[in-house]
């Protein structure tokens, strides 16, 4: 589990003086205490889907963050952001391809009862998000979208 090692990491990462991954590192350990020590979530343990929960919402206000600043022109904190985005990348599972959402949508629309119609189409996203948790929800829905019209 990401959370026992994080102590370790930020050391290497102190001792290496890279400050880029000891600030990523510290910002993940923080927002894995902040999940734990939370109303909702007290006395639950911390297990790998809920750091990757917690890691993968940390990935899209990194990605939030790159998109305000670059329009803001301040590439220099989008810079920033995107050196801890590369970090933060590093704890996540391999994310899954468009071919594998087409595929998993093929197989979703294959199934009985689901006809290829946009009414379907939140049942149709829901279903393949179960089936590749790993994959962005964003890509997926305009996948559905394109194949839906």
């Amino acid at each position: 589990m990401i959370n026992n090692q994080m102590g370790k990491l930020i050391m290497e990462a102190m001792k290496a003086h890279d400050n880029v991954r000891k600030e990523a590192l510290r910002a993940i350990k923080a927002a894995l205490l902040l999940w734990q020590t939370s109303k909702e979530n007290a006395n639950k343990p911390i297990t790998e889907e809920v750091e990757i929960k917690v890691i993968q919402k940390m990935v899209k206000q990194r990605q939030e963050s790159i998109e305000q600043f670059t329009t803001a022109g301040r590439q220099d904190l989008a810079d920033a952001e995107a050196a801890q985005l590369k970090v933060l990348k590093e704890f996540l599972p391999v994310e899954a391809t468009s071919e594998d959402i087409l595929k998993c949508f093929n197989d979703v629309i294959g199934q009985d009862g689901f006809e290829p119609v946009k009414k379907n189409m939140g049942i149709i996203i829901k279903t393949i998000k179960g089936s590749l948790p790993n994959a962005d929800g964003k890509l997926i829905s305009e996948i559905v979208k394109e194949y839906l019209q």
